[in-house]
């Protein structure tokens, strides 16, 4: 087909850069970022507030059933993420023509959102560990000092994000 740029070719600009994300209003664009906050409005949206205040992916709830897991708000809250779609500036009723509007991409599938980076989601259970990851500790070394054992905290398990993530 002509005219359709692959996702290599659509232009790029972080999420917390205003005026580069600004230049890209109605054009099919990537927007980076981090998930800040992410909650469901009483009228069946959902919201993807990127780090920096300045860009929101929304999502309808009609919508839902197309994200494996429900609502995006559950899925995407403080993941980095790449948004694809056409950027547009949502002036809310009412607001004054001179102040500028906020800057969203409306999200119709999950296809439209990649997880990237160390923020991807752990394999499942039943998926085996990458190999890299399942690398047998290396045997000590004679004229080594010993070495304290780990803390107790760092066996127990999964971190709480909420505790680090305010």
């Amino acid at each position: 087909m002509l005219g359709v740029l692959r996702a290599e070719e659509l232009p790029r600009a972080q999420a917390v850069e205003e005026a580069a994300v600004r230049a890209l209003v109605g054009q099919k664009s990537i927007i980076v970022g981090k998930v800040a906050e992410a909650f469901e409005s009483p009228k069946g949206m959902t919201f993807l507030n990127l780090e920096g205040g300045k860009f929101t992916a929304v999502v309808w709830k009609d919508r839902y059933d197309k994200f494996v897991g429900g609502s995006p708000a559950k899925l995407y809250k403080g993941k980095a993420v790449e948004i694809t779609g056409t950027v547009i500036e949502f002036r809310a009723k009412g607001a004054s023509k001179e102040s500028p509007g906020k800057l969203e991409i409306k999200l119709y599938s999950p296809e439209q959102v990649k997880v990237i980076g160390a923020e991807a989601p752990a394999p499942t259970p039943s998926e085996p560990a990458p190999e890299d990851q399942a690398a047998p500790p290396a045997a000590p070394d004679k004229g080594a000092a010993e070495k304290p054992a780990a803390p107790a905290e760092a066996k127990a398990g999964p971190v709480n994000a909420k505790k680090y993530f305010k």
